[in-house]
């Protein structure tokens, strides 16, 4: 249940944040609530499943409303130029992708949730990328979630670090993850194409790889896809004899290894693109 002290700290910090908009500047509640709404489904989703755990379409089915509600308030993936240009997308081919984004994301970030510390302190480099992008791109909306997103990650993980005192679980893991989803898609509204697309790739690098070799692992052995095993990264380590801290040190590392790629990304030029995706 620790998800608990990190909404309730986001949610203070906005709440003051709004308090002093009278002296800074700063989005409106409407704009706000486009993504707090969602996040706080997402949490009460998390929070259900902690107590009463459910099965994995209805997490799906509930992650995939709060990807809906997203699409509503304009938060939404209408092209991808790496792969069709400049094309743009109808609602019919944009929503879908907008989902799957947002329920991928959720899902992996909740994924790699195993070891005291790991999915948090990933989420927390991430969520750098974020704010560093939203600076760049003038997005004050990215900027104010980010930076109180990241100030809640890190005063918790002075307690889930390991020996952990208190954790994650659903209600932190998908909560942090859809954030992380939606915040991506805020930034994309005013980021340049290659920048709104690429960077929030790269660096949610470490969850979408582990998502995605455990899916390919699970239908390659001919098991269901959304049974646990051991065979994560992280107890990987474990089994070549690394200690808890040492593995979390070490997948922190490639996380602000992928974070570090991400951002050369800022000042897109042929070698840099290529450099990147060759280190890849």
């Amino acid at each position: 249940m620790g998800g608990v002290a990190i909404y309730l700290s986001i949610v203070v910090a906005l709440m003051a944040n709004q308090y002093f908009a009278r002296l800074f500047p700063a989005p409106s509640l409407r704009t706000l609530l486009t993504i707090l709404v969602p996040g706080t489904l997402i949490f009460l989703l998390g929070i259900y499943d902690d107590i009463h755990p459910v099965g994995p379409y209805v997490k799906f089915a509930v992650q995939a409303v709060a990807a809906v509600m997203l699409f509503a308030g304009g938060l939404r993936i209408l092209n991808l130029p790496v792969l069709f240009g400049t094309r743009h997308f109808g609602w019919a081919i944009g929503l879908p992708i907008t989902i799957l984004w947002v329920i991928g994301i959720t899902n992996a970030f909740n994924l790699i949730d195993g070891l005291d510390g790991l999915a948090a302190g990933s989420g927390l480099f991430s969520t750098l990328v974020v704010f560093v992008v939203a600076i760049f791109s003038g997005s004050s909306l990215v900027s104010l979630l980010t930076i109180a997103l990241c100030g809640a990650i890190l005063g918790f993980l002075r307690f889930n670090f390991n020996p952990a005192t208190i954790f994650l679980g659903d209600c932190g893991s998908l909560f942090i993850g859809f954030m992380l989803s939606a915040l991506a898609l805020a930034g994309a509204q005013k980021a340049p194409t290659v920048i709104a697309v690429a960077i929030p790739v790269v660096s949610f690098g470490l969850p979408i790889l582990e998502t995605t070799l455990s899916v390919l692992r699970r239908l390659i052995s001919g098991r269901p896809v959304f049974t646990a095993d051991r065979e994560h990264i992280h107890h990987k380590l474990l089994q070549l004899g690394m200690s808890h801290r040492q593995v979390v040190i070490v997948l922190y590392a490639v996380s602000a290894v992928f974070a570090l790629l991400s951002l050369f990304l800022l000042w897109p030029t042929g070698s840099t693109l290529g450099l990147v995706l060759a280190v890849l």
